[in-house]
């Protein structure tokens, strides 16, 4: 299952992905950083609370362990920087399981590159320590861990996930989230 939706959204990956490489190489200063932050914050906020109520324990034991919007609050929070909880539609979208499902598939995945990002954001910004950072290290040194967690949970899961559905989600999040970054 996680072969196929790899292969399947990689067009979608490298679509967003050049908009946020875009945005971070283009980061001179930590208010821009906050910026870029405030961002992901609308996006994700009311995204990971559908995904709570949509994804149970039982197929994914460690789901409440999967929150990235505290990261991004702490981060802005040391910033000075005040935040308000967002509303995205497209976050309406998630109504299934194997929907959700595809649509966390895309968020555990760019923990992945958090390491990566996090490294350039500190040359950029000559930041002296990673305490900025966390929303890009929420796992720190678990990332590959949690990944592969995430995959077996979904991969030998009893529950029926229609990969179909679940491919969609991870499509749908790709896109949306590339509209986010691109906005003004």
């Amino acid at each position: 299952m996680i072969s196929r939706l790899k292969e399947e959204t990689k067009l979608f990956h490298v679509a967003v992905e050049k908009v946020l490489v875009k945005e971070l190489k283009a980061l001179r200063t930590q208010s821009e950083y906050a910026s870029l932050l405030l961002k992901l914050y609308g996006f994700y906020f009311s995204v990971e609370n559908k995904l709570q109520d949509n994804i149970e324990e039982a197929i994914m034991p460690d789901i409440r362990l999967r929150k990235h919007i505290m990261h991004l609050e702490k981060d802005l929070k040391l910033m000075g920087i005040s935040f308000l909880p967002i509303d995205n539609e497209f976050s309406k979208n998630i109504t299934s399981l194997s929907y959700a499902l595809g649509v966390l598939y895309v968020i555990e995945g760019s923990t992945l590159g958090g390491q990566i990002i996090s490294s350039m954001i500190m040359k950029q910004l000559d930041l002296k320590d990673k305490a900025l950072l966390s929303y890009f290290n929420s796992y720190d040194a678990k990332t590959q861990e949690m990944w592969g967690a995430f995959k077996e949970n979904v991969e030998n899961s009893s529950y029926s996930i229609d990969i179909d559905v679940m491919l969609q989600g991870a499509k749908d999040t790709f896109v949306a989230l590339k509209h986010w970054l691109q906005k003004k």
